[in-house]
């Protein structure tokens, strides 16, 4: 299963704005960004573009 960086600009609750920088599995990019999506907004936040992926080389 691919390795991908990601990197997603979201506002708090009191409309701060802040990136989040990870790393996710996931078998493809589709599901990747959805992940993504789903767990900045559960940690509080909501997206306010898009998520940005990039394959992670090696291992």
């Amino acid at each position: 299963m691919p390795t991908w960086k990601f990197t997603v600009e979201a506002t708090d609750r009191e409309g701060r704005r802040g990136r989040h920088t990870g790393l996710v599995d996931s078998h493809s990019e589709a599901a990747a960004r959805q992940g993504i999506t789903e767990s900045v907004q559960a940690a509080g936040y909501q997206p306010c573009g898009p998520v940005q992926l990039k394959p992670k080389k090696g291992r």
